[in-house]
């Protein structure tokens, strides 16, 4: 017999002591301040107050973004119950208060929303939470403005997500639509996504150059002036991400549509992307820091220009050790006669004092180029719809391409036009002919006599 009530006394403690356990891990987790930053802002989040019981809880927090332009804080209310491994927290807001950087308007939009958390705090520590958000709709404009200068501000209901660990911090948002008005011009965004993972930097850190992953996507894009529709994007996708160690940065960007069409002019498969390889970390970092403590507001214009140009070239005389590298490619359409290809390799050799005395010298760089002659013809027609261009444009650059043909700095083959660009060690060639004085003639014409 105690060898059945033992166990069943032991059982019973447990059931009553576990949910006290849970509760006070949970509370230990969610007192635990956060931080972090994402870029120059600096996000915060502390718990005010809490009341706990045995098998449920009451908190109130404050959560802070704050940068040197903007202040911003949200006042959230939570309630709290405790389950077997954890805890579930449903988070209603409170309060908002808009301070320097951002309109009053923000408050409006944010009440408006009336955000919605569902969250689960594990006993090993982290959190992963459900957003949802109600439509908004906003309109900005001053007392007394006529119509046309208001703008109206339109977001769907939403869904997304917010996960926080020290290894990493999860944000997705996804609506059914968004839109911009102002006037007679609107934009329309439908199947909204956004979504960003950001890791801490080589240090372990959330600083200013955390690395991250992300994405954002449009289903459609309309942008429209009265009745006219000027530019519409079908399956819009923008991704990008940060992988950085101690001493580099490597950066990548891609854009993809399936159609864009605007007026006449309707463009297939556009693919792009962009690639920074082996960016001095500590240099970059440094660079970004000087550039935000230069005295924008009291420089004069064309100090300011030369200040810029300055810092600039400080940072590239430090990088170029490290051989910095950015290459590129674009794709349009598929039928030979209507494609575009465009691939760009640019980087930096050699050393400072190289990139000081010699410039063009510490410069690679290649460009290769098709283009379809039909392609071109439709962008002329395109151009001139939007009285971009006249027919004496359209000659003079008709005559620009003989003279390149005749020259071998453009070949043509079965409708397609070409060219490839080179230079290495200060010397360019196009499609294999040297045509350095070429370059020189460019540079000292750019230069208007600074040599």
């Amino acid at each position: 017999m105690r060898k059945i009530v033992i166990p069943i006394l032991f059982l019973a403690v447990v059931a009553v002591a576990w949910p006290v356990y849970v509760g006070v891990q949970v509370e230990n987790t969610l007192r635990e301040p956060q931080s972090s930053q994402l870029g120059d802002v600096r996000v915060h989040h502390a718990i005010r107050s809490y009341e706990r019981e045995n098998y449920r809880a009451r908190a109130s927090s404050v959560l802070e973004f704050r940068s040197d332009d903007i202040e911003f804080e949200l006042v959230l209310d939570h309630r709290i119950r405790h389950r077997l491994l954890g805890a579930t927290v449903k988070t209603e807001l409170a309060d908002s208060r808009v301070g320097q950087g951002l309109p009053l308007a923000l408050e409006d939009a944010i009440a408006q929303a009336a955000p919605r958390a569902e969250t689960w705090v594990g006993l090993g520590g982290g959190l992963s939470s459900r957003l949802s958000s109600r439509p908004v709709r906003l309109q900005l404009g001053a007392a007394g403005h006529g119509e046309n200068d208001t703008l109206q501000l339109e977001l769907g209901a939403g869904q997304g997500g917010v996960s926080y660990s020290p290894e990493r911090l999860l944000l997705s948002f996804d609506t059914d639509g968004a839109a911009v008005a102002e006037g007679r011009k609107r934009l329309d965004l439908g199947h909204l996504h956004y979504g960003l993972l950001v890791h801490p930097g080589p240090d372990g850190r959330y600083g200013r150059l955390p690395d991250y992953d992300l994405s954002f996507g449009v289903g459609q894009l309309r942008f429209q002036h009265g009745e006219v529709e000027s530019l519409a994007a079908d399956k819009l996708q923008l991704s990008a991400w940060q992988n950085s160690t101690p001493k580099h940065i490597d950066q990548v960007i891609r854009m993809r549509t399936e159609r864009l069409r605007s007026g006449s002019l309707e463009l297939f498969a556009l693919e792009s992307h962009l690639n920074a390889l082996r960016w001095h970390r500590p240099t970059v970092l440094r660079l970004l820091d000087d550039l935000q403590h230069l005295p924008f507001a009291s420089a004069d214009p064309t100090a300011r220009s030369g200040l810029v140009a300055a810092i600039l070239l400080e940072g590239l005389q430090q990088m170029i050790a490290h051989d910095p590298v950015v290459f590129g490619e674009l794709r349009l359409n598929t039928e030979p006669e209507k494609r575009l290809r465009l691939d760009l390799d640019l980087g930096l050799r050699g050393d400072a004092d190289l990139l000081a005395r010699r410039p063009l010298e510490s410069l690679a760089a290649s460009l290769d180029m098709e283009l379809g002659v039909e392609l071109i013809g439709e962008m002329s027609d395109w151009l001139k719809e939007r009285a971009l261009l006249d027919d004496a444009e359209v000659t003079a650059f008709r005559d620009w391409l003989e003279q390149g043909t005749e020259k071998q700095w453009i070949r043509q083959r079965n409708g397609v036009l070409n060219s490839r660009l080179q230079l290495e060690g200060g010397r360019l060639t196009v499609n294999g002919r040297d045509q350095t004085a070429l370059l020189l003639a460019l540079v000292f014409g750019a230069a208007g006599g600074m040599f």
